[in-house]
């Protein structure tokens, strides 16, 4: 039933493009760089366990796609489409005790179909101020096995919480409208998952020392979470539909 809902939400737009008028459509391609930002838990996060030290840092991401706009009045649109994301991040350790000191660099990638509710507010001849919100169904594309840059003996497992999973999303952006070129869109959008994304299991084995070895299945096994949080800078443009 849950699954039923969800087809019918994602493609109800491109079933009303059937229906209706093609001028009240708009179809675009968007660019979008993952920000940090600790303001909404997207800060780096720390773990020490038996003199093992681990940051796990983000770093630059992209999502990249394509919108579809349905105009469903003068002031409100329904928008969806589909998003590569790719959310990079970092994984150091440090144990002075043992002279460890490393780092693995890894990538946890997925699809985006987000849909949501626009509203939108005319405040010159071209140019329109919006917000939106609404939900995102992500699909994962595997988990991630990845080892330190200066030995194997340090490596990781990350694990997704599920291959499907869903988010809140939120965005303020401002455009400007031509009818010859087209719309110009700039804003910021929030990506908040209603819980954790991933868990990253860390471990260490050189054949004397070892540590957390049991990951990811074993008992008591040490692990950081991914929240899957992040902020993005908008660059949209949609195609004019001057003929």
């Amino acid at each position: 039933m849950t699954k039923s809902i969800v087809i019918s939400l994602i493609f109800s737009p491109f079933l009303l493009m059937g229906q209706s008028k093609t001028e009240n459509f708009h179809f675009g391609l968007q660019f979008k760089p993952i920000i940090a930002a600790a303001y909404f838990d997207d800060s780096d996060e720390y773990a020490q366990w038996e003199n093992y030290n681990f940051e796990l840092s983000k770093r630059f991401g992209q999502s990249l796609g394509m919108i579809v706009r349905y105009h469903l009045s003068s002031t409100f649109s329904t928008e969806t489409g589909l998003n590569l994301v790719n959310r990079r991040y970092q994984l150091s350790v440090d144990n002075s005790d043992i002279g460890l000191q490393d780092l693995s660099n890894f990538t946890i990638r997925s699809y985006e179909l987000p849909i949501h509710i626009l509203s939108y507010v005319k405040v010159s001849e071209k140019y329109y101020l919006n917000a939106a919100f609404g939900n995102s169904f992500n699909i994962f594309a595997s988990d991630v096995i990845s080892f330190g840059d200066k030995n194997s003996f340090f490596f990781h497992s990350t694990s997704v919480r599920k291959r499907t999973q869903s988010a809140l999303i939120a965005n303020l952006g401002i455009e400007y409208r031509t009818l010859e070129k087209g719309i110009f869109y700039l804003g910021f959008s929030l990506h908040r998952p209603w819980k954790n994304t991933a868990r990253s299991y860390p471990e260490f084995d050189d054949g004397t020392n070892s540590f957390n070895t049991q990951a990811p299945l074993g008992k008591d096994v040490k692990h950081i979470d991914i929240s899957g949080n992040y902020l993005t800078l908008d660059l949209r443009y949609f195609f004019s539909q001057k003929k």
